[in-house]
């Protein structure tokens, strides 16, 4: 028995050192790893450490105040974590079952290692952070010191055990290919959806919908935590509270039920894990279902343009991470019409007209996002770029097909925006401008595209891998390539801005003005985008199939 003990010693020391190298490397692949990695772990730490000053300050707080505020804050935690890491990982785990199924090695003896891996990492640390502060905001008596303590571990193996269980429970679906997808397409929601929530609430604030009185918050509160403080994600964090409030059976009851609950979250995680060591390494293939033809392959031409572009609008139904660009092009919008809605109910009368009309040009928004996605669409195509390659297609027909695809894809979006948003505003005198600054920023975006598209790519993870799955090279080349496609457009369709202001503060008659301006320039960019881009790829086509080439 003392053996097997310290074989599985000495296999837990071996799995965390395993963990640590595997991170160490993967951080210090390229310099845009370990830039990354610095300016995470500052805005970890960032973030935390004030975190933990507040925790200190809540010690000289009422009973009621701290464990009203504590609990709710982690138990929020604890529910979060599991959620957050499964999408942000999906079953992308650098000690993933499957891994250890050749050896023979028993499920026992790995899981103390996995589970002291899994807290090895900037999780690991912030709840390190977290938990000083919580037991030193509860380190008013000794009862509650020891309460608290007990509380942050079973709470911090909860966070742990807990998005272990969901991650193995989900490990079957993650390796499909359409369910990774559709994981894609709801992080980027809850993330478009946050945003948008942050503005509602900091508006409302400042609006004063939403209390900004101690009183009346902590009022509410409390009515919350205790309700949160019977939940599985708050019966651990509530401990010192209840003892704290002279209820020692609570405080009891709560330690039964979150031991019970951390116990059920451990079995399940065995159960998959043991699952996991005896299955196959890794999925069948998939069928799919033969279709008949889109209709849009008789509309289009039989030229190599036109395959490009019938095999573009395929990848964007099929391709998660182009099906956000059509995502975000519908919500961009949306994100400028709420913040400047709310601001109309308190403007002056006299500067209702002017925000109204400010928020007809929102749908230019989606015309000026659509740079980056035709820039980076050839990253996409990965190493099936060969394909394409070999047949002799020329660099002018590559990016004439990008572009046609585009623009059925996105044109019917932005005339529909433009529609909506003017309808909703009542606007109609600044249509023409609106359609003409709309018109040039997505022209002239996709020229500006096709041209950086044949000067830099970067080599793409492929579709519905993990959301961190992210090579670091050409962070550097990525990021001053967006830069470019984001600033590049607007200083270029200035003049057709221009036009617009006068038609607002001079006559209607520079909208008309604007529009025609905008489309003669959209066009004039766009023929020099594909022209120059295509002259660049024909020379560069090795180049290029090396740079977009994953290599994991």
């Amino acid at each position: 028995m003392t053996s097997t003990m310290a074989t599985t010693g000495s296999l837990t020391g071996l799995l965390a050192r395993l963990q640590l190298k595997l991170s160490w490397r993967y951080t210090m692949s390229s310099v845009a790893m370990k830039v990354g990695s610095l300016i995470m772990a500052v805005a970890l730490l960032g973030s935390v450490i004030p975190l933990m000053w507040g925790m200190f300050a809540l010690r000289g707080t009422s009973v009621a105040t701290r464990g009203e505020v504590l609990t709710s804050g982690l138990a929020l935690l604890t529910l979060l974590w599991p959620i957050m890491v499964t999408l942000m990982t999906g079953n992308n785990d650098m000690l993933d079952a499957g891994r250890f199924a050749l050896y023979p090695v028993r499920m026992g003896r790995l899981l103390p290692g996995l589970v002291l891996s899994a807290a090895l990492g900037l999780g690991g640390v912030m709840m390190l952070f977290l938990g000083i502060g919580y037991v030193a905001s509860w380190s008013t008596s000794p009862g509650t010191l020891v309460a608290a303590i007990v509380g942050w571990v079973v709470g911090f193996a909860t966070c742990l055990a807990s998005s272990r269980a969901l991650a193995a429970l989900l490990a079957d679906v993650l390796r499909r290919r359409k369910a990774r997808d559709l994981t894609i397409v709801v992080f980027f929601l809850v993330i478009m959806g946050f945003s948008i929530g942050m503005q509602l609430i900091s508006r409302s604030l400042a609006a004063g919908t939403i209390t900004t009185n101690p009183d009346e918050f902590f009022a509410g509160l409390s009515k919350t935590a205790d309700i949160i403080a019977w939940t599985p994600f708050g019966w651990a964090w509530g401990l010192p509270w209840a003892l704290a409030s002279g209820q020692g059976v609570k405080a009891l009851l709560w330690l039964v039920l979150a031991l019970i609950w951390l116990g059920l979250m451990a079995w399940v995680w065995a159960r998959q894990f043991g699952k996991r060591l005896t299955s196959q390494l890794e999925a069948g293939g998939e069928a799919e279902k033969i279709t008949k033809a889109n209709p849009l392959d008789r509309l289009l031409p039989m030229t190599p343009a036109g395959a490009i572009a019938k095999r573009g609008l395929r990848y964007f139904r099929r391709d998660p991470r182009r099906l956000i660009s059509i995502i975000a092009t519908l919500l961009m919008p949306f994100l400028m019409a709420i913040s400047m809605s709310m601001s109309i109910s308190q403007a002056p009368p006299d500067q209702r007209d002017i925000i109204m009309q400010v928020l007809t040009f929102s749908p230019a928004l989606s015309g000026w996002m659509i740079a980056i996605y035709v820039g980076w669409d050839i990253s996409y195509d990965g190493s099936a770029l060969a394909t394409q390659i070999v047949t002799g297609v020329s660099g002018r027909d590559d990016r004439w097909g990008r572009v046609l695809a585009a623009l059925i894809l996105y044109t019917p979006i932005i005339v529909v925006l433009i529609l909506g948003f003017t309808i909703y505003t009542r606007q109609w005198q600044v249509l023409p401008s609106v359609v003409g600054v709309s018109a040039a920023l997505t022209l002239v975006g996709m020229g500006v595209g096709s041209w950086i598209g044949s000067i830099w790519q970067i080599p793409q993870p492929p579709a519905g891998s993990s959301l961190v799955g992210r090579n670091g090279s050409g962070g550097a080349a990525g990021f001053g390539a967006s830069m470019i496609g984001m600033f590049l457009p607007v200083i270029i369709v200035l003049p057709v801005v221009a036009l617009a202001v006068l038609a607002l503060v001079v006559s209607p008659l520079f909208g008309w003005a604007a529009l025609l301006a905008g489309f003669g320039l959209g066009a004039l960019v766009l023929w020099w985008g594909i022209r120059s881009g295509g002259r660049r790829l024909d020379r560069t086509w090795p180049e290029v199939l090396a740079k977009v080439t994953w290599k994991g």
